[in-house]
């Protein structure tokens, strides 16, 4: 009958030059995949959305990171990114709240998922468990609890929470 949520979660991660190193390709892409995706998700779900009859309870989610919430030194582009998901999510906040659609993010920690291991291999690190020491909860996270934070924000009575940004991070932005 239409189209009542919307995740958008593709992202891409380089890393371990300082912000002012950064290769203008690697910087064009992270700014591509994680900020413009979004945007690109956004610009082709809501209108869907919007033709939903009234009362509307379109949900729209994107993947931001904990590195969207603080400064991270060696990945600058994806951190820029991640916090131009979070500043783009707010602004659907406004734009869409009279329309009866939500618009949030949540951020992840360290997650047990391909781009995590393959900053692991960029960083050199043995293993991904090298990351937990950034959680308060002493593990990296499983891609099934960032997906139930994601579930609770698209849930049809979730319509009071919108332009906010979940963190499902273990504690790394404590």
């Amino acid at each position: 009958g239409g189209l009542d949520a919307a995740v958008a979660a593709a992202g891409v991660i380089g890393g371990g030059t300082p912000a002012w190193s950064i290769d203008e390709e690697a910087f064009r892409l992270n700014i591509d995949v994680n900020l413009n995706g979004v945007w690109r998700t956004a610009k082709a779900a809501i209108p869907a959305m919007l033709k939903r009859p009234k009362p509307r309870h379109g949900r729209f989610v994107a993947i931001a990171s904990a590195a969207g919430m603080r400064g991270n030194p060696t990945i600058a582009d994806y951190t820029a990114a991640k916090h131009g998901v979070v500043g783009l999510v707010r602004s659907l906040a406004l734009e869409l709240g009279y329309h009866g659609i939500t618009a949030n993010a949540v951020a992840p920690g360290s997650t047990n998922t391909n781009i995590l291991q393959a900053s692991a291999d960029l960083y050199g690190l043995a293993s991904t468990d090298e990351f937990a020491v950034h959680h308060t909860i002493g593990r990296n996270l499983e891609p099934d609890e960032i997906a139930a934070g994601v579930a609770w924000l698209c849930a049809p009575d979730r319509g009071g929470v919108t332009g906010i940004v979940l963190p499902v991070d273990g504690g790394m932005t404590v």
